[in-house]
């Protein structure tokens, strides 16, 4: 494994979805759909009735934290000049957390259902040719190892920016680096909805290594064993139970 090929894969991937994906405001309203999906969370079982119609039961090592509400602006150039700066996605982001008796987290469990607006013709345009299904729905994976402090820094209205602010108004103790698998999913026929289901590990509590020791110390065995591992955990973190 060249782990340098893979840190500057993943650089250009969180770089882009950030760009992509800003948020201004915690009220969304003004650009939410008139009909409003209803999604609940009760006995760590998180249930959708649409978009997608679904139930994700976590496991119970994670605690639900609390959830919510994002926007989306036009900031790249894949959309066109005169949307540049405007809503064209809303969504809601569920969290979860497995935190010891010092109020620091160990791992993260986060749902994400995300949408761009009805009046607009934008999609998710992803290939699921080598896609893998849980449940009844095929879902893109990748993971990712990252300074997520940093990133918040760089982009403060970023989903992870927010994600860090909500746990830590809360009290709650986060590192700086992450280890992260991500599993991407349609949401809707249309391609104008997504489920993304996130897994989240501090990188130095689970292996005690530093990102800069990850990319440049150990072997390219090691880090594959470390990665390899890591996958494993995050697809027993969860359970889809319909949909």
């Amino acid at each position: 494994m060249n782990k340098c090929y893979i840190l500057t894969t993943v650089v250009v991937l969180l770089l882009s979805c950030q760009t992509k994906k800003k948020e201004v405001k915690d009220d969304v309203q003004s650009v939410l759909p008139e009909k409003t999906v209803k999604r609940s969370v009760g006995t760590n079982v998180l249930t959708s009735n649409d978009l997608p119609k679904i139930e994700i039961k976590v496991d119970n090592e994670f605690r639900f934290m609390g959830q919510f509400n994002f926007q989306i602006l036009a900031s790249s150039d894949e959309y066109p000049k005169d949307m540049q700066g405007k809503a064209v996605a809303v969504g809601e982001r569920y969290i979860f957390a497995q935190v010891n008796e010092n109020r620091s987290v160990d791992k993260l469990f986060i749902v994400q259902f995300e949408g761009f607006l009805p009046e607009n013709d934008f999609i998710y345009n992803y290939d699921f040719s080598n896609a893998d299904f849980i449940g009844e729905n095929s879902y893109r994976h990748n993971t990712w190892f990252y300074d997520s402090k940093k990133l918040a820094q760089e982009n403060p209205n970023g989903e992870g920016a927010k994600t860090r602010a909500f746990l830590e108004e809360r009290g709650y103790v986060l590192e700086d680096e992450f280890m992260m698998s991500r599993f991407v999913g349609l949401a809707s026929e249309d391609r104008k909805n997504e489920i993304i289901i996130f897994y989240l590990e501090m990188l130095n509590k689970t292996t005690g290594i530093s990102l800069e020791e990850y990319e440049n110390s150990i072997s390219d065995e090691k880090a594959e064993s470390i990665r390899n591992s890591f996958i494993g955990r995050s697809r027993k973190s969860f359970e889809i139970i319909k949909g």
